[in-house]
């Protein structure tokens, strides 16, 4: 994919980070703001860690961390077996990754059926960077995710703008 796709990456990677930061209880939600300055110091632009921040705040406010990946929904004994043609199309890291965001609460079951079937209508192969901009046009533009808190924020590309 092409490097106007690199904050999508960027922003669905600080998200991940952010929810393993929160699940494993090495920060608190409180204090995800202060880690900002930090964060612009790895590179990351005002607006990625806005729309990151913003997206984890909506995602597990009012949330008890160590239920982050607990969540109606989010965690099943069930194991996805991916079909040769899905095999095809995703990377056994993109899947990997596509797994661990499952883990992490950001994605539920049907989000990762859904973003499978997105994949295989788009046709591979895809990477992980390429698996997080499509992660990231479904879970952070807006109507991406009828009825799910979060689904609505949208970073505009070049703008530094959060909708």
């Amino acid at each position: 994919m092409r490097d106007d796709n690199i904050i999508p990456r960027k922003v669905v990677g600080l998200a991940m980070h952010l929810l393993r930061e929160i699940r494993e209880e090495r920060i608190h939600l409180e204090e995800i703001e202060e880690m900002g300055e930090e964060l612009r110091g790895q590179g990351y632009s005002d607006s990625e860690i806005n729309a990151a921040f913003d997206w984890v705040y909506d995602r597990v406010d009012g949330v008890d961390p160590s239920e982050v990946m607990y969540r109606s929904g989010y965690t099943t004994t069930a194991f996805r077996v991916l079909h040769p043609a899905e095999q095809a199309v995703l990377s056994s890291e993109a899947f990997g990754q596509l797994i661990e965001m499952q883990t992490l609460g950001m994605l539920d079951l049907e989000d990762v059926e859904r973003l499978l079937d997105r994949a295989m209508a788009i046709g591979g192969p895809f990477s992980q960077d390429d698996l997080r901009t499509l992660v990231h046009s479904y879970l952070f533009e807006e109507g991406s995710r009828p009825g799910n808190r979060g689904g609505a924020l949208n970073l505009i590309s070049g703008t530094g703008t959060v909708n």
